[in-house]
């Protein structure tokens, strides 16, 4: 039995688990910290108070992903498989800040495939170092080789967040261009290695996004996984100009008037420029550099307060990068 837990405001993200594992293990983990923490983004949700600081950090630690998914703008892009690594020294920059401001937060892959990145446990245990208690890794989980899977479950990571989206192999290949057995297997692996190692954590996420192409495998989808998992996510698709997917006919149903990623999260891509949210068209909404000026800096400024405002207005007039933004 699936309990739902979470829902974002917006509608698109719902989380369930069979089990309380995501609270209970990191309140016994953290204490009244992660106690806070979660009323305060509770309370962010509804769009309270931003706070002097985000929180959650989301970083791209690098560009490119090896797949094309029909759902991603990346495989338009002619740079969507090139990887380039985040500076080192912007991505402790922002850990020296995380650990500053006591950052609760922080999702590793934004916008990319972050397990191509080398260092991506080791930058994983930077954050735990830091003091981040939620760390989220987010990732098609097709590099997640055995190497990979000890370094991730040595480093601290909270939780590991695979999208699978599919249970027939010709689904898979279709909305992904990959193999979902080495998928399963690597999932079946992970799981192995965590437990022979004693561990708790990463606590595991598989997605599930609603589309044309996988009608009828949502039901198949958690019978396969909801007993092996800790948390399921079941996603409604955002569409992006350069995605495989169609339009969306008639009138956008904007999700501009319930979103609250700009009162929690900041998000960084690998070049440094900052985005006031994890979607796509969040990208050219902020002008800043995070190698130029402090993210407290930014999440105090002007920019950011317009936006909260605009996001909030009565009249329906949202932020034009916003209006398009849609489930």
């Amino acid at each position: 039995m699936l309990n739902e837990i979470h829902q974002e405001p917006t509608g698109q993200v719902a989380l369930y688990e069979t089990e309380d594992r995501y609270q209970s293990l990191l309140t016994e983990m953290f204490g009244q910290r992660f106690t806070d923490y979660r009323q305060r983004w509770r309370e962010t949700s509804e769009r309270g108070r931003p706070g002097d600081f985000p929180l959650s950090l989301d970083l791209a630690i690098n560009s490119g992903c090896q797949l094309r998914c029909l759902m991603c703008p990346l495989q338009s892009r002619a740079d969507g498989g090139q990887v380039r690594l985040m500076d080192e020294k912007l991505f402790s920059r922002l850990i020296d800040q995380a650990r500053e401001h006591r950052l609760p937060a922080m999702t590793l892959g934004l916008a990319s495939e972050p397990l191509l990145n080398p260092r991506a446990a080791e930058w994983t245990a930077a954050a735990v170092r830091a003091g981040v208690m939620d760390i989220r890794l987010g990732t098609n989980g097709l590099a997640l080789k055995e190497t990979v899977i000890k370094a991730l479950v040595d480093s601290g990571l909270t939780r590991l967040e695979i999208s699978v989206d599919a249970v027939r192999p010709e689904t898979y290949q279709d909305i992904r261009g990959g193999r979902l057995d080495i998928l399963e297997k690597r999932i079946e692996q992970f799981l192995k290695i965590r437990a022979s190692a004693g561990q708790r954590t990463p606590l595991l996420r598989l997605s599930f996004l609603k589309l044309p192409r996988n009608q009828g495998e949502l039901e198949p989808f958690l019978e396969r996984w909801s007993g092996l998992a800790d948390l399921i996510s079941i996603q409604e698709p955002i569409w992006f100009p350069g995605s495989g997917l169609p339009k969306p006919p008639g009138p956008v149903k904007s999700i501009a008037p319930n979103c609250s990623q700009p009162w929690q999260r900041l998000a960084v891509n690998y070049d440094g420029s900052v985005w006031p949210c994890c979607s796509w068209y969040g990208e050219a909404l902020l002008p800043f550099q995070a190698g130029e000026i402090s993210l407290a800096e930014i999440w105090r400024s002007q920019e950011m307060d317009e936006l909260r405002r605009s996001l909030s207005s009565t009249d329906g007039h949202f932020p034009p990068a916003c209006e398009p933004c849609e489930c």
